[in-house]
């Protein structure tokens, strides 16, 4: 096993065992608790069209049985059980299992994260159980318009790429996966060299790495298929719309941003907070407190390793989807202005206390420090990042907001009882 990296500046503990298995240790000295997030390289970017949705398929198979806790009753009780709580995510880049217990328990958590992961028992009839839930779990989106829309939007930005669909899959390919592939895939995707541990709270690291090195010391190499390319679609129709019967519309614009390493990244993300990140942000300002059409408006950022996405959500009245639309593209038009320091130095403090606070949690130190891990292979501590945040200039949001706010860029898709395609696309414009 390498020696373990020092730790400086609250960056955590790095250790690499002989497997290729990273672990990050991250003692927390107030916590009371400490979280266990066991990250994997497989997301719907590494599957094959016709195993589409075999990554989130593994991830509820792990579910069922390992060999130290063998059934899923097995698993959730040793968690439960004391308190915690455990549960899991499949992205498109990554996979993410997750527990959080008592300080006192840091060890039940690392033997069921740690067991469940690298040493699942698969069972074929479990996974043609799974396949029913998912099934279930695809029509809850049909079912639920916010998360229709923003499947909808992932279509039109990424059309024919993995980014594209669902990564849950679609109902075709999950009934029919083959149990072999899905094993395979396993096999592949969840090498220890593919994989980290992140722990955090109260813990001691020594105890923590030599318990997870003891676990894993049977988990073999493998060599894991590599992301598939998903560039943003620049042909075809711009607009998505789903008819639906429901009381509101969703609303979901889109404009390409920049990939997760770019070092414009945090520029563009306190742009987005001044476009719609809270109660004092301008789309909430105009759209809900001035004008009176929503209940909630907001805009997010997603940075991923190869493209990327700044969206605006919102649910409005049928009838008033039109001037909620353009009232929200003449916000996009005058962020192009530029802002004054006031507003953009509250942006700075709104970013940096959300990171200070939420670093409070060792559920959110150990999620911090292991997806930076898997998909950077470093970590950025809340002080380094925030030294970025505070050396943003009005200048940069000026540049990014020319750059990136473009008329020619927008995409819609919108979920509701009415909409026509070729009228919304008319109105993408300012």
């Amino acid at each position: 096993m390498a020696a373990p990296a020092d730790s400086e500046n609250g960056a955590p503990q790095i250790s690499v065992l002989d497997n290729g298995l990273r672990v990050l240790c991250a003692p927390m000295g107030s916590a009371r608790s400490a979280s266990v997030s066991l990250y994997v390289g497989a997301g719907s970017q590494y599957e094959r069209d016709e195993l589409a949705g075999v990554s989130h398929m593994v991830e509820h198979c792990v579910f069922k049985g390992s060999e130290l806790h063998p059934t899923a009753a097995d698993i959730s009780t040793a968690i439960e059980g004391v308190g915690g709580y455990i549960n899991a995510g499949t992205d498109r880049e990554l996979t993410v299992y997750y527990a959080k217990v008592p300080g006192s328990d840091w060890e039940s958590a690392v033997d069921v994260i740690v067991d469940m992961v690298s040493r699942p028992r698969l069972k074929r009839e479990e996974l043609e159980k799974e396949r029913s839930v998912i099934l279930e779990e695809l029509a809850q989106v049909e079912d639920s318009p916010y998360q229709l829309v923003a499947e909808l939007l992932s279509g039109v930005l990424w059309r024919g790429t993995p980014l594209g669909r669902d990564i849950a899959g679609t109902p075709e390919s999950v009934q029919s996966i083959p149990y072999d592939d899905a094993v395979s895939y396993w096999q592949a995707q969840y090498s220890p060299g593919n994989a980290l541990v992140s722990v955090a709270g109260e813990i001691d690291p020594d105890a923590v790495v030599a318990r997870i090195s003891e676990l894993t010391a049977n988990w073999s190499p493998a060599d894991p298929a590599i992301r598939r390319e998903a560039p943003l679609c620049r042909d075809g129709d711009r607009v998505s719309v789903r008819i639906k019967d429901t009381e509101q519309a969703q609303i979901s614009i889109g404009l390409p941003a920049l990939t997760s390493r770019h070092p414009d990244r945090h520029a563009l993300g306190l742009l987005t907070a001044m476009l719609g990140d809270g109660m004092s942000s301008r789309l909430f300002l105009k759209v809900r407190e001035e004008l009176g059409l929503v209940y909630d408006v907001h805009a997010s950022l997603a940075l991923l390793r190869d493209s990327g996405v700044l969206q605006v959500s919102m649910g409005v009245d049928p009838e008033n989807v039109e001037e909620a639309l353009a009232a929200t593209l003449g916000e996009l038009a005058r962020m192009r202005d530029g802002v004054p320091e006031e507003e953009l130095a509250r942006a700075r403090r709104l970013a940096a206390g959300r990171m200070l606070m939420g670093m409070e949690d060792s559920r959110a130190v150990s999620a911090w420090n292991g997806g930076q891990a898997l998909l950077h292979d470093e970590v950025k501590s809340v002080d380094e990042v925030n030294e970025r945040y505070q050396a943003v200039t009005t200048e940069d949001i000026e540049r990014l907001a020319n750059e990136y706010l473009r008329a020619d860029e927008l995409r819609l898709a919108v979920v509701g009882p009415s909409g026509e395609a070729e009228r919304l696309q008319e109105l993408l414009r300012f």
